[in-house]
């Protein structure tokens, strides 16, 4: 049952049924963050370690998110090899490798990670990619596993009601602030790599989300796993929302999304300022509250190159930061009407909108108290 009293979050708490996660996350470690740009943290290193699950699966199929997922997305067939810290994918198999994947193979050292691209792009078409651990290991198949590694909150509690109590996030770095950090769940994912095709993109897969099963809240994002290359469509979503409506559109006025050319790895692309610009979610039609499912996406011009993410999500709070070094607090007890629920299997990551030009890998910091009864 869900926590309904002080009492209740007292015996709660008394019983063990608590837990606090110190967190720490980084901004992108590729390229300085844009002052009116939102990004997604989950790409970046630090407590949970990165998110490798965008990008990696197949072009516009259907892929749910829990905090257990992981996609075997990558082998390197018979020609894969290790020198010092560079991986080699000579002869490519399926799927793709993305920055966090783990590494496995005979002979391959334990907790080697992808860390960054060489001449590999993650784009099915091989290359060297940067790993963590220098070692040497011979032409083999070698595969790559990617996983969600969201925030941890103590697991699934079923019949129990997870509630989070209490929230904190600082940054100490300079022009770290102002930002603001929402907390979302993440829900499902399309990788769209058919960024050169115009027109409307199919998705496909049985779509059944994993939580939050009428859609009721949920909001759609789309970041690049790859850099993207020139190019700057329009982005129209076609999706059915709580109502079982289908056919519902991303809003045409005053004007669609429009993405923005080079965006890199993890950043909003149609978020920012001026016509286009939106952020962190894609519009949704009049009146509608939230998305069921997607059925097509149509990117209005060629995209020269790069691999795209379609993100379902559901927003569970924003916390401001206005000062480099303070700490941003909410007690979600005594301000209520608060306290959201974590479902079991939850994703959590963090979305980020800059509030000033943010250097490489920037850290943020926090904590997250959640309780169940």
């Amino acid at each position: 049952m869900a926590l309904q009293s002080m009492d209740q979050i007292i015996s709660a708490i008394t019983a063990g049924q608590f837990n606090r996660t110190d967190w720490n996350k980084n901004a992108l470690p590729t390229t300085a963050q844009t002052a009116g740009v939102w990004y997604d943290l989950s790409v970046g290193a630090g407590n949970p370690f990165q998110n490798s699950t965008h990008g990696s699966t197949t072009n516009l199929a259907f892929q749910s998110l829990s905090a257990t997922t992981t996609t075997t997305a990558t082998t390197a067939a018979t020609s894969g090899s290790i020198s010092g810290t560079t991986f080699t994918d000579t002869t490519h198999g399926t799927g793709r490798f993305t920055i966090g994947m783990q590494l496995t193979g005979t002979g391959v050292s334990a907790g080697t990670f992808i860390t960054a691209l060489g001449t590999g792009t993650g784009a099915n078409n091989g290359g060297t990619y940067t790993v963590s651990v220098s070692q040497t290991v011979t032409s083999q198949t070698i595969t790559g596993t990617a996983a969600t590694n969201g925030l941890y909150t103590g697991g699934d509690v079923s019949p129990s009601v997870k509630n989070i109590l209490n929230i904190s996030a600082y940054s100490a770095a300079a022009t770290s602030a102002p930002a603001v950090l929402m907390l979302i769940d993440q829900v499902a994912m399309f990788t769209i790599s058919s960024v050169t095709t115009t027109g409307a993109q199919s998705f496909t897969g049985t779509q059944t989300l994993p939580r939050y099963a009428t859609g009721a809240g949920l909001q759609a994002y789309i970041v690049p796993s790859v850099v993207m290359g020139a190019g700057t469509p329009t982005i129209q979503l076609n999706y059915t929302n709580v109502g079982s409506t289908s056919g519902r559109l991303t809003p045409a006025s005053p004007v669609l999304p429009t993405a923005t050319a080079t965006s890199p790895v993890g950043s909003v692309i149609y978020s920012g300022t001026g016509a286009g610009k939106y952020g962190p979610f894609l519009p949704l039609a009049a009146g509608d509250t939230g998305i069921l499912s997607v059925q097509s996406i149509n990117l209005s011009a060629t995209m020269t190159s790069g691999c795209l993410v379609l993100v379902l999500c559901k927003p569970l709070l924003t916390i401001p930061l206005t000062t480099v070094g303070v700490a941003s607090e909410r007690d979600l007890v005594n301000q209520l009407p608060s306290m959201p629920r974590i479902f079991d299997g939850a994703n959590l990551q963090w979305l980020m909108y800059a509030g000033v030009a943010t250097p490489v890998n920037t850290a943020y910091y926090g904590s997250i108290d959640a309780a169940w009864g």
